[in-house]
């Protein structure tokens, strides 16, 4: 019991040391792929708008991080936001 406790902690020690814009970065990927999976329910591939719209906004947001407020353009945050449309996908499907 004690390692599966210790097993617990060490799990959310790492969600725990993700930084929160991570997390903004994840939740705002969920509800703009399950938005466009909404919309394009007709569609027969109805995945792949939602998921590409997705990566161009994370990509976009960074890029305007970069280029006009001089930050770091950070890949996590663009993989934060494709998990967060894989769920929302995933949330579609249900």
């Amino acid at each position: 019991m004690k390692k599966f406790l210790d097993c617990i902690y060490r799990i959310f020690e790492k969600l725990a040391a993700i930084g929160s814009d991570k997390y903004l970065h994840l939740l705002v990927g969920l509800i703009l792929a399950f938005l466009l999976g909404k919309l394009f329910a007709h569609v027969e591939a109805w995945a792949y708008p939602a998921i590409v719209g997705v990566l161009l906004l994370m990509v976009a947001k960074e890029c305007v991080d970069y280029y006009i407020r001089k930050e770091q353009f950070d890949w996590r945050d663009v993989v934060a936001g494709l998990l967060g449309a894989v769920v929302g996908v995933l949330m579609c499907l249900l």
